[in-house]
């Protein structure tokens, strides 16, 4: 059995820990909380029969050296990543960690630094990969089923109240490391980067604020992109209440959409024009349906699949340097849009937003955040691919 410590016990803290007891490999060790009432609170709804053997601590140094835990996952702020996780590696832990990674790039090559100097695991929770129309759409574009990708149209909208930065650690660039691209937008940004193979060559973006007069940040933003082989647009919100999150892609083969399955085949009249394929759409659906699925989907299968990398000794699926490269992608944006101008990717250590410092600098403020909050009440939503 894996011990395990999770590291904020907030709605995301309770979620990864639902999915580690739902694998059956794992006991719960200890739980970390500012709030210590709230871990008793999940212990009492999730693991009563483990309570006696559950340490409760608001100090997650006290739990650095203990030999009966060896995963520990994090589901603290942004701006608290790179501390906590740097010092769990480096005391012989494997590291599950919430998106996004770090607040930018500096603290994730630091951490990078830590991961391989210790030997441990560093994995990021992007859960949005595993659901399985995603997962089976992956696998045939690998396979080579459309072809070379020619265009990719993503969309990052959500919807989130005027109170929602209300909460202590949001709305600021120093405490979150941007607005709805980096704490809303970055699982889309991985699937991007992930079915694309790789970050774009260039990104000309625009942001702004319109609606959440509590946040320093962005609540909506677009970019277009070039990649080696392909074009895209990219854009995000938080202000949509159709909470529309989606690709489409363009092949050599076809066009589809995920997560929400669809796939298109035309073939030209002998002036040109379009008609469907009927025989070539049913080929592909018949593929599509043929594949088969895990079982798990969301966090319940990213988290069992980080332990069978450590089990198998592999690495995670979503690694330290995926969480990089959503990051990278991010940074590279905000740039674009500070600066009014096409950024060439990669990013160097002399650009602005490489460190924290640099990017609170250098990035519009389009609100002071003058409420903050320690709590608030509601349930926590995981987006449209979660949605059944």
């Amino acid at each position: 059995m894996h011990g395990i410590a999770i590291i904020g016990t907030g709605a995301i803290g309770r979620t990864h820990a639902e999915a580690f007891l739902r694998d059956g490999r794992c006991s719960m060790k200890a739980l970390c909380s500012r709030t210590l009432s709230r871990s008793r609170a999940l212990i009492d709804e999730l693991c009563p029969e483990m309570a006696e053997g559950i340490t409760l601590t608001d100090d997650w140094h006290t739990l650095l050296d203990r030999d009966d835990i060896d995963i520990v996952s994090i589901a603290l702020p942004p701006a608290m990543h790179r501390e906590v996780a740097e010092a769990f590696l480096r005391s012989g832990k494997h590291v599950l960690l919430e998106k996004p990674m770090a607040l930018t790039l500096d603290e994730e090559d630091s951490m990078i630094q830590a991961e391989r100097e210790s030997g441990m695991r560093l994995g990021i929770v992007f859960q949005n990969r595993y659901y399985s129309a995603i997962q089976k759409a992956k696998r045939m574009l690998d396979d080579g089923c459309f072809g070379r990708i020619l265009s990719v149209d993503a969309v990052s909208h959500w919807f989130r109240g005027v109170n929602y930065h209300d909460l202590y650690w949001r709305g600021t660039w120093k405490s979150e490391g941007g607005g709805c691209l980096t704490s809303q937008g970055v699982h889309q940004v991985d699937m991007l980067l992930w079915f694309m193979g790789g970050l774009p060559e260039s990104i000309t973006a625009i942001m702004d604020n319109r609606r959440h007069t509590n946040s320093e940040t962005e609540d909506m933003g677009m970019a277009i992109m070039r990649f080696p082989s392909a074009l895209g647009t990219f854009t995000v919100s938080l202000c949509d209440m159709d909470e529309l999150q989606c690709f489409r892609f363009q092949c050599e083969k076809a066009a589809f959409t995920i997560p929400s399955w669809s796939v298109h085949v035309k073939k030209p009249q002998p002036n040109g024009y379009p008609e469907e394929d009927r025989d070539a759409e049913a080929e592909l659906q018949r593929i599509f349906d043929s594949i088969p699925v895990s079982g798990k989907e969301g966090h319940d299968a990213a988290i069992s699949r980080f332990i069978d990398s450590i089990e198998n000794g592999t690495d995670p699926d979503a690694t330290s340097m995926d969480g990089r490269n959503a990051t990278h992608f991010i940074d590279a944006f905000y740039l674009s849009a500070a600066e009014g101008r096409t950024v060439s990717l990669p990013l160097g250590k002399d650009d602005p937003v490489y460190t924290t410092d640099g990017l609170v600098s250098h990035m519009p403020k389009f609100y002071s955040k003058t409420i903050s909050r320690e709590s608030q009440k509601g349930t926590m939503t995981l987006g449209s691919a979660a949605a059944k």
